[in-house]
């Protein structure tokens, strides 16, 4: 079935989360995979397809879990990822070469006609273009030695784009202001800024100030799934036509300050017609570049 040929019952969505190595002399990789698939519209059930993947060739290389300070001496393991490792030993049927990990997810894109892709941080976990180059782009390029390209006919949005500029809106700031001295901590940062983490969204959406992420690749996609069919249910006309394959960063100050929803989208459609009008003077700019089938060039 063509990727067009859309069913009017519902609006498909995936929703990508990374776990993913830290910095060291190795690059950052992906170790957990995880993606939730399904119908945002859905309201009397939760229904999705799910792929939840440890990465062979990330979880087989000990160097990536360990953490080294500036001189390169390893002082430190990654326990995220030792649990994984457990986890992985425990469900062998969950490790995956990463070639075969973004096949199934490519083919089941395709046969679930997803209309929109996205992730809490779409820049950190896929990223827009190379020159952002988030975390599967760069296991891609790093396992495969192919250029990885977005998906064609499936158009993207950043979920904390919309946390930041719609969903922390005057009512947000509203009930931010109604918390104690130690209620607030939880909804800050440890500079004292907001913070518009998923897990911030989730404590505000719940009420439950003392929720906490796993930080396990599917959890996290599941939760932000749910997150997304609320802003759908909520905003969907406005994200349709703000956000849409036009993902922005979100400026903290902003949210800071107080600024309601439509000062923010005011202020993001300022920003953003600047660069829209300087990448298209631009030589480098290639807007056929999504077009391009995950793996360029090479076959399967």
């Amino acid at each position: 079935m063509s990727p067009n040929n859309r069913h009017n019952t519902g609006t498909i969505a995936c929703v990508v989360d990374t776990e993913c190595s830290y910095i060291t002399k190795n690059p950052r990789m992906i170790f957990h995979f995880g993606a939730t698939f399904g119908d945002l519209e859905q309201e009397h059930s939760f229904n999705v397809i799910k792929m939840d993947y440890y990465v062979k060739e990330v979880m087989q290389d000990l160097d990536l879990f360990l953490h080294q300070n500036r001189e390169g001496h390893n002082y430190s393991y990654n326990k995220s990822m030792a649990r994984a490792l457990k986890d992985a030993i425990e469900n062998p049927y969950k490790v995956k070469s990463w070639r075969d990990i973004v096949d199934e997810w490519q083919e089941k894109l395709y046969a679930m006609n997803v209309e929109y892709l996205t992730s809490y941080n779409f820049n950190f976990d896929i990223g827009v273009d190379s020159s952002v180059g988030g975390t599967m782009r760069k296991t891609h390029q790093q396992l495969t030695d192919k250029t990885f390209y977005l998906p064609r006919n499936v158009d993207y949005v950043c979920l904390m784009d919309i946390a930041g500029n719609l969903f922390m809106n005057r009512d947000y700031n509203r009930w931010l202001n109604s918390l104690t001295s130690e209620e607030l901590e939880q909804m800050t940062t440890d500079k004292g800024n907001p913070s518009y983490s998923a897990e911030s969204c989730i404590r505000y959406l719940n009420k439950d100030l003392w929720y906490k992420e796993q930080h396990t690749a599917l959890r996290d996609s599941l939760l932000e799934f749910q997150l997304f069919s609320h802003f759908w249910k909520k905003w969907k006309g406005t994200i349709k036509k703000e956000f849409v394959n036009n993902v922005r960063p979100v400026h903290w100050s902003n949210i800071k300050k107080g600024y309601s929803a439509k000062k923010k989208l005011e202020l993001r459609r300022g920003k953003m017609n600047k660069i829209k009008l300087k990448k298209t003077k631009s030589k480098d700019f290639d807007p056929n570049q999504l077009e391009i089938p995950l793996f360029n060039g090479g076959g399967k």
